[in-house]
C-alpha cells in the first residue's frame, strides 16, 4: 500500500448505507470502514477497465 495516503470525503446516500453496513459485516468484519472502501473502488475501477477493454475486444472482432 501507498505510504502516503490522501485523504476524501464522500457522502453515502440512504440506498448505499445498508449494502455498506451488510458488506461490512460480511466481509469486512476484521478491516477498517477505510480499508473497505478501498478495495470496494479498487474493485469498481478494475470492473470498468475490464468492461473497456471487452467493448474494444468486441469492436475489433467486429470490424
Amino acid at each position: 500500500m501507498a505510504t502516503e495516503l490522501k485523504r476524501m470525503t464522500f457522502v453515502v446516500t440512504p440506498e448505499m448505507e445498508e449494502p455498506l453496513n451488510s458488506i461490512k459485516r460480511e466481509m469486512f468484519y476484521n478491516r477498517t470502514q477505510s480499508d473497505m472502501i478501498r478495495e470496494l473502488v479498487s474493485a469498481g475501477v478494475r470492473a470498468i477497465k475490464a468492461e473497456k477493454a471487452a467493448k474494444e475486444n468486441r469492436c475489433e472482432r467486429a470490424s
